[in-house]
C-alpha cells in the first residue's frame, strides 16, 4: 500500500528497513527510534527472540499487517507496536 509513501522507492526502502529490523530482533536485541502518535520520538530496545526474556510468543489473533511493526519492549516488559511509516532510525 503506497498511500503512506510518496514514491514506490520510498515504500521499498521502508519495507527493507522493516525486514532488517525484524531480522535483527529475531536474532537478539535491536535499538531503534520511531515517532509516536502524539508526534514525540521514542527510542526503544526491542526483541522477538524467545528464551532470553520473560515472555512467550503465542502467535497473534488476526492477520499481520505489512505496515505495523510489533516487538517486545525490553524496558517496558510488554509487547508494543508502531506504524512502519513512523520508523526514524534502526
Amino acid at each position: 500500500r503506497m498511500e503512506k509513501f510518496e514514491t514506490f522507492g520510498a515504500a521499498l526502502k521502508a519495507s527493507w528497513a522493516k525486514f532488517k529490523l525484524v531480522k535483527q530482533m529475531r536474532e537478539g536485541i535491536a535499538r531503534f527510534t520511531f515517532r509516536k502518535k502524539d508526534g514525540s520520538e521514542r527510542a526503544a530496545l526491542g526483541t522477538l527472540r524467545e528464551g532470553n526474556f520473560s515472555y512467550q510468543y503465542k502467535g497473534g489473533k488476526g492477520t499481520a499487517k505489512a505496515n505495523i511493526v510489533k516487538y517486545f519492549d525490553i524496558e517496558r516488559n510488554a509487547f508494543r507496536s508502531f506504524r512502519l511509516e513512523n520508523l526514524i532510525a534502526a
